[in-house]
């Protein structure tokens, strides 16, 4: 008799659960709404490219909630070494749309409602979608910068749950949107958010990055900024409505000074110390050790990123010819030095001026002051080395 009772309350249990035409277990009301949430840039570089979200509301089921692939565990052991070689597991979160929209508030960043002009079954469908997302063995992620996180992964759930592809370049829908990015490169998209506040993150970051991000991307790809997923969405009929949430409160950085001024200012100083230390048959090591030592590192990390990181972005990077690791050899061993490790970087500093010109890779206009004057220090070094032994 109790067997029967469990059997029969199992049985009931199962035909209660709200499935769908399409055979999904989540199921929304038909008065249901699912939004695209786009965040304002805040003053840190790594939010100045904005954030995209999307929320599902429905009054009736009592839910109100926002799905979040942004997020990570601030707690991981090692956090920012496996950021940088790329192992960080983002995850997807869920939360209450009041509590998504306060932390925004708190920051001072605005929040744009795009409402999706979904049928009911693609309403579902995405709902469906994002529950499964978030189960616990589905929910965490690889982040990559241009090519997974949370504006690439809420395109292509959206994409997912319609019955059509929405960004698809023979798309007529999207072909005004297409002429406009055509021939764009990943670096080209990102340059615009990293104004004349964060430039001296612009030449890190440009050093960091190779030549992949120099190829012209497809419209898909141009979605990788939360920014350019709103405007594309507003070009084509998924968008229903726009409403702004909030409004920018936050105060921006202070302006800095350009890197490229910095550096060509370095440049001039290089001619005139290399012009007196000639002159005078004196040398200048205080000013070499901490130009080489510098280059040096960067180019450490650089190869570092380059060797171990699996950050797709940061490949096949030319930035290598001119922040050369072989520059350290002159800092910590000057006097075993031969003028064939000279002759070495001097050829790399070619090739860094070769690329300059061709554009194989794009450098930040900073880098032309720098190779030059590395190349009029290392220069005077050869030209110091024949002196000294002509003399003997």
């Amino acid at each position: 008799m109790i067997k029967r009772f469990w059997h029969t309350l199992l049985i009931t249990t199962i035909c209660l659960i709200p499935f769908n035409a399409t055979g999904q277990e989540y199921k929304l009301s038909p008065n249901a709404e699912i939004s695209l949430l786009t965040c304002g840039a805040g003053n840190e570089y790594y939010l100045s490219f904005g954030h995209s979200a999307i929320r599902v509301c429905d009054t009736s089921l009592g839910i109100d909630h926002v799905f979040n692939y942004g997020t990570f565990d601030f707690g991981t052991p090692n956090l920012y070494l496996k950021f940088a070689l790329g192992n960080l597991d983002y995850m997807l979160s869920v939360e209450r749309y009041n509590n998504f929209i306060a932390s925004y508030h708190y920051e001072g960043r605005w929040v744009m409602e795009q409402k999706l002009n979904l049928t009911p079954d693609e309403r579902n469908r995405l709902y469906h979608l994002l529950k499964e997302n978030h189960k616990k063995e589905n929910r965490y992620y690889k982040y990559d910068f241009f090519r997974d996180n949370c504006a690439t992964r809420a395109r292509d759930i959206i994409k997912n749950s319609l019955n059509k592809d929405f960004y698809n370049e023979n798309n007529s829908d999207t072909n005004y949107t297409y002429r406009n990015i055509i021939n764009h490169t990943f670096r080209e998209i990102i340059y615009p958010y990293t104004n004349e506040r964060l430039m001296w993150w612009q030449f890190g970051v440009d050093a960091l990055l190779g030549m992949r991000c120099d190829r012209p991307i497809s419209t898909a790809e141009y979605m990788f900024i939360p920014f350019n997923l709103q405007k594309h969405l507003d070009t084509t009929n998924l968008c229903k409505s726009s409403t702004l949430i909030l409004d920018e409160t936050r105060t921006n950085n202070p302006k800095s000074i350009s890197p490229v001024i910095v550096f060509w200012i370095l440049c001039f100083i290089t001619c005139i110390l290399t012009y007196i230390s000639a002159k005078k048959k004196i040398k200048i090591k205080w000013f070499d050790m901490p130009l080489f030592s510098l280059v040096g590192l960067i180019g450490l990390v650089v190869t570092f990123m380059w060797a171990f990181s699996s950050h797709w972005c940061v490949k096949e990077n030319l930035n290598i010819l001119w922040t050369n690791p072989i520059f350290l050899l002159l800092v910590l061993c000057p006097k075993k030095i031969s003028k064939y490790i000279i002759y070495i970087l001097l050829s790399c500093l070619t090739l860094a001026l070769l690329n300059i010109i061709i554009g194989i890779q794009h450098y930040n206009s900073a880098v032309l002051p720098i190779v030059i004057s590395l190349v009029i220090r290392l220069s005077h070094l050869l030209y110091n080395e024949r002196r000294t032994k002509r003399a003997a």
